[in-house]
């Protein structure tokens, strides 16, 4: 046995768990809290056409939030059109329909989505010691994506980015994150770490930014 082939391909195989790992944690915390946000029991989840690149441009706005700390940094955004924004969020709002909704409000709704999802992937991250950060949550232009770098990297800093679907209330949104470890000894609990599938709403406080 080629004991040199072994040892050279365990980091790797360690590696790809814990990027899997971060994958399915932040995928889990958009999927919650559209639920809570969108007050839906159902949230479809699909990967984007095999055509996708990117720096594509996905929607014609985006809300970016980014969470951080010294063993790793997210950087998670929502893209969205204002059409889909004012459908989900009236009701939140008490309007009586979409068009009784402000473009402010419906960009309102969408940062506070973002600060939902970083808020959960803190508490995730959390529960296995690891303390982060979160900022603000910032709208832009969905244009603005052609200017994105989603670099694949491998050392010193891990770095990579995932790329999804989310259907609710018969609308769509896509969201992207760009993950970046700095050390993955610190995140190695993650691994075989189990998401607890129960939505826990009843602190969930929508408080818009």
């Amino acid at each position: 046995m080629d004991t040199r082939t072994v040892n050279e391909t365990k980091p790797a195989d360690e590696t790809q768990g814990l990027k899997d790992a971060l994958r399915k944690l932040v995928r889990h915390a958009s999927v919650t809290r559209l639920k809570i946000h969108a007050d839906t029991h159902e949230v479809e989840i699909s990967e984007l056409d095999c055509a996708f690149k990117p720096g594509r441009i996905l929607a014609s706005n985006m809300v970016f939030i980014l969470v951080s700390g010294d063993a790793f940094r997210l950087t998670f955004k929502a893209h969205f059109n204002a059409w889909t924004a004012k459908s989900l969020a009236f009701r939140v709002f008490g309007g009586q329909s979409p068009e009784a909704i402000s473009e402010k409000q419906a960009i309102d709704y969408f940062k506070e989505y973002a600060n939902l999802v970083a808020g959960n992937v803190v508490a995730l991250l959390g529960e296995n010691g690891i303390e982060q950060g979160i900022s603000l949550p910032l709208c832009t232009r969905g244009f603005y994506e052609v200017f994105a770098d989603y670099p694949e990297k491998a050392h010193p800093i891990v770095s990579y980015s995932d790329f999804w679907q989310l259907g609710a209330n018969r609308h769509a949104i896509f969201c992207s994150a760009l993950f970046e470890i700095m050390d993955r000894k610190a995140l190695h609990g993650l691994v075989d770490y189990e998401i607890s599938e129960d939505i826990d709403d009843d602190d969930e406080e929508i408080d818009f930014l």
